[in-house]
């Protein structure tokens, strides 16, 4: 029997991500913190990697901490609450994984509210934070960003960074 070729799985039309840069924080500490094991992080001081035999080695002046939030199994992950209708629950979620509308206000009202003594305490130290959202062109047919969540980022000092990336 011959084995099937499988098509590739489509790319997301989109990706959430946190980034945070701070003078000292120990990433291993945000990741704990958060949740969330970071796509890349280091910890101010660290040695920086060498990239040419001339140079000396050289350190980070400053932590560094990536980590995706729009994965699809993330938006499962954040509890609603009891005051939800049976299934309503599972639609929204539903909606939020398939929309970058949906999954901005799920990162804004749900996560980064949840973590928002963090987020401040972060900004207070000097440090800044921002979500990323990465989406491909062909699935943007406009993006609007509530009045809710750009009141939300704002209260949290969370900047919104948006990049258009090609296949």
């Amino acid at each position: 029997m011959e084995a099937r070729r499988l098509s590739p799985a489509p790319a997301p039309p989109f990706q959430l991500s946190l980034r945070v840069r701070h003078p000292s924080l120990d990433p291993t500490d945000l990741s704990r913190e958060l949740g969330i094991e970071p796509v890349h992080s280091f910890r101010a001081g660290d040695p920086r990697p060498v990239r040419s035999t001339r140079t000396s080695t050289s350190v980070h002046a400053e932590s560094y901490w990536l980590g995706m939030l729009g994965s699809p199994e993330w938006p499962l992950a954040v509890p609603f609450g009891q005051s939800f209708v049976k299934g309503a629950e599972e639609r929204l979620r539903s909606t939020a994984i398939s929309s970058f509308g949906g999954a901005l206000w799920l990162a804004v009202v749900r996560f980064l509210h949840v973590h928002g003594q963090l987020l401040r305490r972060i900004r207070a130290e000097g440090g800044q934070v921002s979500l990323l959202l990465a989406i491909a062109p062909v699935s943007a047919h406009g993006l609007t960003v509530a009045p809710e969540i750009s009141r939300v980022l704002s209260e949290l000092g969370v900047a919104l960074e948006l990049e258009f990336v090609s296949d």
